[in-house]
């Protein structure tokens, strides 16, 4: 159970975990950029010179506001009630949505999600819901596929109907 005041699963867990978890990712980067040359060279900066430091900066910051977390007064509650659900009623479909691109390609998705979230989270009617849903599929495939030559993924749905 969760206290307002911060104790496990409250607010000032969540702030602190967040920081190491920034910190951590800091130190990834660092890491990552170790294994190229860090410094100036006559050329300019070598590969690791700026994600290096990017990566100190992030490890600073983050330790920081984790110690900040730790010395501050009673924070109060990590999230309002029911904002969970919101947040998961957005979180979800964009997982499914994500899951899906790699087996279906990116344009049955896309429409999916789309209708889902029309009707779903904005509430609209079956007649704009389908047509948000069929134009912005539409509209992507014209701007990516024919206008810039860019393809998006595609499923099996678009090998069935020739568009591959």
């Amino acid at each position: 159970m969760s206290s307002p005041e911060g104790g496990l699963g409250g607010r000032r867990t969540a702030e602190v975990g967040m920081a190491l978890a920034a910190a951590g990712f800091g130190a990834v980067v660092v890491f990552g950029a170790l294994q190229h040359d860090t410094g100036w060279g006559p050329t300019g900066p070598g590969a690791g010179y700026f994600p290096f430091r990017i990566g100190l900066l992030l490890i600073g910051v983050a330790t920081l506001l984790a110690l900040r977390q730790l010395r501050a007064g009673v924070p109060g509650r990590f999230c309002e009630p029911g904002a969970p659900r919101r947040v998961a009623a957005l979180l979800v479909p964009t997982l499914v949505f994500g899951a899906a691109l790699a087996p279906l390609g990116a344009y049955v998705p896309m429409m999916l999600y789309l209708l889902w979230m029309a009707r779903r989270t904005a509430r609209a009617g079956w007649a704009l819901s389908l047509l948000i849903a069929l134009a912005m599929p539409a509209g992507f495939f014209l701007m990516f596929e024919v206008w810039l030559g860019v393809p998006l993924a595609k499923g099996p749905l678009e090998e069935a109907l020739g568009i591959y």
